[in-house]
């Protein structure tokens, strides 16, 4: 499960710009995927091009993995060895249980040091006056109140043009599952965004879609509603790309669950609107197998 959190938290990181990437990166100006050439094949999470010309490498970590800080110092040989320049390295703890992970790794004859942001101790009040809904969700798994939280990334849900509102919800509620409140996320985004109802935009297109049947369940249906009734026009473009994008991503979180996509999965999974991406996000947190996700 930690495997997915890692792809979600990627994609949060490399497609935001918000107060939380920059206080983790600054500007970025390119994100690179460098390979480390040695026997284990470790793969560093983030790592960006800055505008100040520096790289700088964050580790995304949920668990307190006692084996961390020995990787952190593999991690800076094999980016030294593939990059030949300086790389400041950063552990991202956001974690349920509380930080145990020591920022740096010393033996007898070496001593490497990190930086460790640890969101569990922040104050998320910034993360919510963000008006980015990637740093409002980041704000769950900080010091401030959940509840709070959730009014706050709830009522930016039902703001959001519906080309974002499937990703943002899905993403939502796989952080959540980091400290036991998907279900609750779920059922919140379910009954509560049934406010939107009321918007005379986005009310209608809603009762149209579960008139004509086009949806599976209460979930399926409000968010699928909202999709159909806007993604036409000058939206189409946009709601493609978004499309692509929560695409990859399941495609992530499924293969480091189940192994290679059947062709046959990958053709429905690039096929399939906003609407059933977001449903198979949440599905992916307790399926025990492709069936039950793809149900």
């Amino acid at each position: 499960m930690p495997q997915i959190f890692d792809v979600t938290f990627k994609l949060l990181f490399r497609r935001a710009s918000g107060r939380l990437t920059q206080r983790l990166f600054g500007d970025v100006v390119e994100w690179l995927d460098p390979a480390q050439p040695d026997v284990r094949s470790l793969q560093a999470d983030l790592v960006a091009r800055c505008s100040d010309g520096s790289l700088r490498h964050v580790e995304l970590q949920t668990t307190n993995d006692p084996s961390m800080p020995f990787r952190m110092l593999e991690y800076y040989v094999g980016l030294q060895r593939a990059l030949r320049e300086r790389v400041n390295q950063t552990l991202f703890y956001a974690g349920r249980e509380p930080l145990r992970i020591p920022p740096n790794y010393q033996s007898d004859s070496t001593l490497h040091h990190y930086t460790i942001v640890n969101l569990r101790e922040m104050d998320g009040e910034d993360l919510l006056q963000s008006e980015d809904w990637a740093d409002n969700e980041w704000a769950l798994l900080t010091k401030t109140d959940p509840e709070r939280v959730m009014r706050v990334v709830l009522d930016k849900l039902a703001r959001l043009d519906p080309s974002e509102q499937g990703l943002a919800s899905a993403t939502f509620v796989l952080i959540g599952g980091i400290i036991g409140m998907a279900a609750e996320i779920t059922r919140r985004i379910q009954n509560e965004m049934i406010d939107v109802m009321e918007n005379e935009v986005l009310g209608p297109a809603i009762r149209q879609g579960l008139e004509q049947g086009r949806v599976e369940g209460r979930s399926e249906g409000r968010v699928e509603g909202r999709v159909e009734g806007r993604v036409e026009g000058r939206v189409e473009g946009r709601v493609e790309g978004r499309s692509e994008g929560m695409a990859l991503l399941l495609e992530s979180q499924l293969e480091k669950r189940f192994g290679s996509l059947p062709p046959t999965l990958k053709e429905r999974l690039f096929a399939a609107p906003p609407a059933t991406l977001a449903i198979w996000s949440l599905r992916v947190l307790d399926a025990s197998s492709l069936q039950e996700v793809f149900a």
